[in-house]
């Protein structure tokens, strides 16, 4: 686990994301336009990213073809939407290498 993503290959992300104490549903609300636009044609560098939910805490899990495309993801209006809501009470990103098959 690094606290940034390697500079080559495929990056896997895990960010967990506390809302404030109920607050949680309109974090949620926030997060649908970043989900669907982080699935589109928007972010061809995204692989994947979907997002669960458990009372007022979110896990993200978001892959990437390389940390440029983390970067163009990050650009989002979507994306920077939620940084500046003010809504999460915390947030922990955890950046891996995906192995390579055999």
């Amino acid at each position: 686990m690094a606290s940034r993503p390697a500079s080559s290959g495929k990056v896997i992300v895990f960010a967990t994301v506390t809302a404030k104490p109920g607050k949680a549903d309109e974090l949620e609300k926030l997060l649908q336009p970043a989900i669907a636009n982080a699935n589109s044609s928007a972010e061809p560098g995204t692989l994947t990213y979907r997002c669960a939910r458990h009372g007022e805490e979110f896990r993200l899990f978001e892959e990437y073809e390389s940390a440029s495309a983390i970067k163009h993801h990050q650009t989002q209006e979507a994306y920077k939407k939620l940084g500046k809501s003010g809504l999460a009470a915390g947030v922990k990103v955890e950046f891996f290498q995906e192995i390579p098959k055999l």
